[in-house]
């Protein structure tokens, strides 16, 4: 029997027109997620994290000049080619989003409840006495005090991490098949995170939904993730199952990030690791491996030749030439 993926991206390239020349924030980008799984997406800021998921949905302004290549299938569906009204049945009902910031998210003039309701009553066709029972029922499943007051607040009524909570309740209240969750709990304290994080992996039991969680917690990742994409300046450097990433990570970078998190058991005044630089800009791209401006393994070849993502084990691929230098658990990348 063949399997078919709930999610498949397929060579995925995002290109902007800026007033210095066109820039590829996703560069070749391929993928899977399948019902029931979750699958993280990590790295720094500026690598092209939120880009991707804004691409699976086409969330961008009509005659931006952004221009989309590739092929992106749901549930055998290619979304690419789709039309907008295709789309709009997908969005927000069989996938949904959760966004990254909930202020620049929701919109001012409505309250939270009317806001969560629409989706309910374009998508569920319920009617409205039904949507705001549901609306107020997703509050307080995400956390909300008082839900049936808070309801009909504006967001700026609320703080910040209420404002994030509405957003997941916004996100999950039509219970969509595969749910695209861009930092979904970073305004909010460990408590609700937990308990956030433990409602989406319980909806996703109850639906078989698939999750792709973009996020730089790694703590989180190693929490609820089942396999790991690792993102640099706009490709997939590493892949692999959270154990294997964890246990036996092989790109200098996906080590630089490990290293990167404090410790309980940490020296003290030991200096916390650092990886050296900052994520190039677009407009330079180095010539050669991406990262090999910031790693400590880099040598003439590596700043010469790009690397393809080569499969190293079964499940596991990695974007780099000296992967075999590297031992279990990164001990040869130093100290």
């Amino acid at each position: 029997m063949i399997h078919v993926p709930l999610l498949e991206v397929k060579n995925l390239r995002t290109t902007f027109s800026t007033e210095l020349g066109q820039v590829t924030a996703v560069d070749g980008v391929s993928f899977q997620v399948d019902s029931g799984e979750t699958v993280g997406l990590v790295g720094e800021s500026g690598c092209g994290k939120s880009v991707t998921s804004l691409s699976i949905l086409r969330l961008f302004r009509k005659h931006s000049g952004t221009r989309l290549t590739g092929e992106i299938f749901f549930e055998q569906k290619e979304l690419l080619q789709s039309s907008m009204e295709e789309l709009q049945e997908i969005r927000g009902n069989r996938i949904s989003m959760i966004f990254q910031d909930p202020m620049s998210s929701l919109n001012p003039v409505y309250t939270v409840g009317n806001q969560i309701a629409e989706s309910l009553m374009l998508h569920q066709k319920l009617s409205k006495k039904a949507a705001q029972e549901k609306t107020i029922e997703m509050l307080t499943l995400v956390g909300i005090p008082s839900p049936d007051k808070r309801v009909n607040d504006y967001p700026h009524q609320l703080s910040g991490g209420m404002r994030q909570r509405v957003m997941i309740a916004m996100g999950l209240c039509c219970q969509p098949k595969l749910l695209i969750a861009d930092e979904p709990t970073t305004a909010l304290d460990v408590t609700i995170q937990a308990q956030i994080l433990d409602l989406m992996l319980d909806l996703q039991k109850q639906l078989q939904m698939g999750i792709l969680l973009i996020t730089h917690d790694l703590g989180v990742v190693a929490e609820v993730c089942d396999r790991v994409l690792v993102m640099y300046l706009g490709q997939i450097v590493e892949e692999a199952s959270v154990e294997t990433l964890f246990e036996n990570p092989k790109h200098p970078y996906t080590i630089g990030l490990m290293k990167s998190i404090p410790t309980i058991d940490g020296k003290r005044g030991k200096k916390l690791h650092v990886i050296e630089g900052i994520v190039p800009s677009l407009h330079q791209i180095p010539k050669g491996c991406r990262f090999a401006p910031r790693c400590p393994l880099a040598d003439e070849k590596c700043r010469q030749h790009p690397p393809d993502l080569f499969e190293i084990a079964r499940l596991h691929q990695v974007r780099c030439w000296h992967h075999e230098r590297i031992g279990v658990g990164g001990v040869a990348f130093g100290g």
